[in-house]
């Protein structure tokens, strides 16, 4: 079945959840991290997190935890663009979500990792309900 939906219509609900857990992940750095973020800011921001050797691995925790949650929020608004185009998600997405629910399960059980298990159900409705959309030839 051919259906014609406008543009308006289509919700980047798989996107936008990605996006929330990134700006989320970036916004809640310093109450998880704290120690890390402000031994950042204590060796000057710009190449702190190695140049002192005794402090890398505390720098480098919060380091990878903020970038963790920019690299989601990428992703999100790359996916919002792909579900907006095309009011579907490519079926690699949910799976990736699920691998990345297990690995981070697998590690820490008692973690948010479980809202990616909610991600990827959404991706996988998404994912299965493909839409063509029809344009008008110029």
């Amino acid at each position: 079945m051919t259906r014609n939906i406008p543009h308006s219509t289509r919700r980047p609900v798989v996107g936008l959840a990605l996006t929330i857990v990134g700006i989320v992940h970036v916004l809640i750095t310093p109450l998880v991290v704290g120690d890390s973020v402000r031994s950042i800011i204590g060796g000057g921001v710009v190449a702190a997190v190695e140049r002192d050797p005794a402090a890398a691995v505390l720098r480098g925790l919060g380091f990878w935890y903020a970038t963790a949650g920019l690299a989601m929020i990428i992703l999100g608004a790359l996916v919002i663009w792909i579900e907006r185009t095309t009011s579907s998600v490519p079926m690699l997405l949910p799976w990736t979500l699920v691998a990345l629910t297990v690995w981070g399960v697998l590690l820490m059980p008692v973690s948010p990792f479980w809202v990616f298990l909610v991600i990827a159900f959404l991706a996988f409705r998404k994912a299965r309900r493909p839409v063509t959309v029809i344009t008008a030839a110029g």
